[in-house]
């Protein structure tokens, strides 16, 4: 959702948007063998396949030139905008405990029971962490068939915690200006 408000001095806006997503780890369930005592047989351990409800919310600061300003029928107005939002990460089935115990044995023939106790962590939770701020920064191209109904583009980078995390969005349609 987009909601945009321009000033009645038409160069000037303010606007707030909401993106409501599910994120996936993409690849289901993956098993693999993990050396849990180092002189004894790896184990399977199973896991992953967890969902996580995500939301990025931001608040903007708009500036356009509307071009038909200075060449009237070209119903073009290019705008950027810049503001401040956050990234709001889901419980994703965080808080359950886990406790596993596996059998190991070396390859001498003596076993031994190993048990590992903890708490299930999402891993969009391990890479990301918390909910955190954004900066948002950007620009499009709005073109208007009538002064309500209109067509746009933009693009916007969002800055979150440190070059790993951050990512461009890219909005695109159908506008309409009571």
């Amino acid at each position: 959702m987009d909601f945009t408000y321009w000033f009645p001095w038409k160069y000037a806006g303010v606007r707030f948007q909401g993106a409501g997503l599910s994120i996936g780890s993409g690849n289901g369930s993956q098993t693999r063998e993990v050396t849990v005592v180092r002189g004894f047989a790896p184990v399977t351990v199973t896991g992953g396949g967890n969902n996580v409800a995500a939301g990025v919310l931001t608040g903007d600061v708009m500036l356009r030139l509307p071009l038909d300003d200075f060449w009237p029928g070209v119903h073009l107005a290019p705008y950027f905008f810049a503001g401040l939002g956050g990234i709001i990460l889901g419980s994703g089935g965080e808080g359950h405990s886990v406790s596993e115990t596996f059998t190991v044995t070396n390859s001498a023939g003596e076993s031994r029971d190993v048990t590992f106790t903890g708490r299930r962590v999402n891993s969009l939770r391990n890479n990301i962490g918390e909910d955190r701020v954004l900066g948002h920064f950007g620009g499009g191209l709005e073109y208007r068939f009538t002064p309500h109904i209109g067509l746009f583009g933009e693009a916007g980078y969002d800055l979150v915690n440190g070059a790993s995390n951050n990512f461009i969005q890219t909005n695109f349609g159908l506008r309409y200006a009571f």
